[in-house]
């Protein structure tokens, strides 16, 4: 993955302004961490499942990434790779009429820069458009969201929308959201392009016995007292299986391991 800055450079860039803490440093560790996540994720789905881990972090409950297309305009659910709102949500909102008025898409169309749903409500909307922010803030119990039009050209390549009850959009959490947003779009379309079929056999033995037991509700110490090993080397395989299937984190690793039958329900 080529990601438009170096991330560590651009980790200090973000946190230099702040006073020096162990927090400033935290956010920059944070910052490079997720940069790790999205270039080893094997997947697309892998890498939006590290972009919302991310997210998670700063309030944002909710992640929906779509691809830029003409008839996003009045149909989200057809365009959707990434959403992890109720199931049925989007399908329901296309086909009340209220997509097509939805102010966060629409503007994403004309905008390059990022925006929140709270600076969208400061400009002039219309009635319908007033209507569809709200449905979408009472439906989701979100206060706040922050929009990235992903536009690395002319033309609208995808939008990603992000929404919390209290997320956290500070300059700097703004700054970081709008490039792990454009990486993971460009990951993501190496990977579509060149897709690796995931295969349940390159996990060992081993790893598979760490995730039945992770998805029996064991931790790395229980694990290792069953399998007669170390908790760091129960954590080490159940990291390495991490990589292999494609996602970021352990609960993740267990659901795609069943869904690929690795494991048994």
């Amino acid at each position: 993955m080529n990601c438009p800055v170096d991330t560590a450079r651009f980790a200090r860039h973000l946190t230099d302004e702040l006073p020096s803490s162990p927090t400033s440093v935290g956010l920059r560790e944070t910052i490079v961490e997720a940069i790790g996540n999205l270039e080893r994720a094997a997947s697309p789905e892998g890498v939006w499942n590290a972009l919302k881990s991310f997210s998670a972090q700063y309030g944002f409950d909710y992640m929906l990434v779509l691809k830029g297309r003409d008839e996003l305009a009045h149909n989200v659910a057809s365009s959707v790779l990434y959403n992890d709102m109720p199931e049925g949500f989007a399908e329901a909102f296309d086909r009340a009429g209220h997509s097509q008025n939805n102010p966060l898409v629409l503007r994403a169309f004309t905008e390059v820069r990022p925006f929140t749903a709270s600076e969208l409500w400061a400009t002039h909307l219309a009635d319908k458009q007033k209507h569809a922010l709200a449905l979408l803030s009472v439906s989701l119990n979100v206060q706040d969201g922050f929009m990235v039009p992903i536009r690395p050209s002319a033309e609208l390549e995808g939008i990603v929308l992000l929404g919390g009850l209290k997320p956290d959009t500070s300059p700097i959490i703004r700054s970081s959201l709008h490039l792990l947003a454009h990486c993971a779009f460009e990951r993501a379309a190496v990977l579509a392009a060149s897709p690796k079929r995931k295969d349940v056999g390159l996990l060992s033995p081993r790893e598979v016995e760490c995730l039945r037991w992770a998805a029996a509700g064991k931790t790395d110490n229980e694990i290792g007292v069953i399998l007669t090993i170390s908790p760091r080397t129960a954590r080490f395989h159940i990291e390495n299986a991490k990589k292999k299937l494609g996602v970021s984190t352990r609960i993740q690793a267990v659901t795609e391991a069943l869904r690929l039958k690795a494991i048994a329900a």
